[in-house]
């Protein structure tokens, strides 16, 4: 379907001006605008309009993730081939564009162009916060993780990494469209599916994500550092998971690598016997709620939750 890249992610939250607070001004997301119930943001290196979209609405959770493809009515054909139902929507920015739900639920959108504001790139002065570059990857949840696999394979994605339950089975798949560790990860679960785990911004340095502690530290939000700051086994990166006023949850990411021949790669498999150094390199224990908690997903037709 000519996949160009992940391109960005629209949450729900119950307060705009709580939302503002902790992922622009605390954290330093650039507010490209706010229309009625929507807030745009984007990193210091992304010129688009906004690859963060929050929302007002009753409740936390996932409204879609969106992909830029190269040509929206071809991957509205081949949706419709794979009997994937699609509807035409607008957004801000955006005046091409279809929803869907993905073979597990998940909430997708396809789009071709959007506006271009510039970056602040090179504009220091601007930079605030963690000073977050650009949106990296999302995980989320599924019940029938193989069947996921497949169809992101159909998109054009290909596997870095997976993690193996007990029985051998995989638990989680990490995958990439252009040759970092990943765009995407995959997780199974067999409770509150479909579900959205995280979002990630890449940063520059590892000091961005001590002084992402150091923020909501100082400014008495401890509850909100759920994991971290460690490093990664799989995918390598050092990380930090935080969660804002409605426990959506974000990640902080950097240093991970890049697959510089794909055909050439060999796929990661982590066993469950090595689940704590996959998940925290320097075996840390992983919280109960990293591991057990998630926001719901849209229905891309109907805006209820799915759960």
């Amino acid at each position: 379907m000519d996949i160009l890249r992940l391109s960005h992610v629209c949450l729900r939250t119950t307060s705009l001006d709580k939302a503002r607070y902790f992922y622009s001004d605390l954290l330093g997301l650039v507010e490209t605008e706010q229309k009625g119930d929507m807030l745009y943001l984007r990193g210091t290196e992304e010129g688009q309009h906004h690859s963060l979209i929050i929302k007002q609405a009753d409740s936390p959770g996932l409204a879609y993730i969106a992909f830029r493809v190269k040509d929206i009515d071809k991957a509205k054909e081949e949706l419709e081939q794979m009997n994937i139902k699609v509807t035409k929507v607008k957004e801000e920015g955006v005046d091409d564009a279809i929803v869907f739900s993905d073979p597990q639920g998940i909430p997708i959108m396809f789009y071709n162009d959007m506006e271009y504001v510039g970056d602040i790139r090179l504009e220091f002065y601007k930079h605030r916060g963690a000073s977050p570059v650009r949106l990296a990857h999302v995980n989320f949840m599924v019940k029938d993780i193989e069947e996921e696999f497949e169809f992101f394979k159909k998109l054009g994605f290909f596997e870095t990494e997976e993690f193996l339950d007990k029985e051998g089975k995989r638990m989680v798949i990490w995958m990439t469209k252009n040759g970092q560790s990943h765009d995407i990860a995959i997780g199974r679960a067999s409770t509150n599916v479909p579900g959205f785990h995280h979002l990630t911004y890449y940063v520059h340095d590892v000091k961005d994500i001590i002084r992402t502690a150091d923020i909501l530290a100082s400014a008495r939000l401890w509850d909100s550092i759920e994991r971290g700051p460690g490093r990664h086994g799989a995918t390598e990166g050092y990380y930090i998971y935080v969660r804002d006023f409605d426990k959506n949850r974000l990640e902080f990411f950097t240093a991970d690598y890049l697959v510089l021949d794909p055909d050439k790669w060999r796929v990661k498999v982590w066993s469950f016997e090595e689940s704590r150094y996959r998940a925290d390199f320097w075996g840390r224990p992983v919280p109960e709620s990293w591991l057990k908690e998630w926001v719901p997903v849209e229905d891309p037709f109907t805006g209820k939750l799915r759960w």
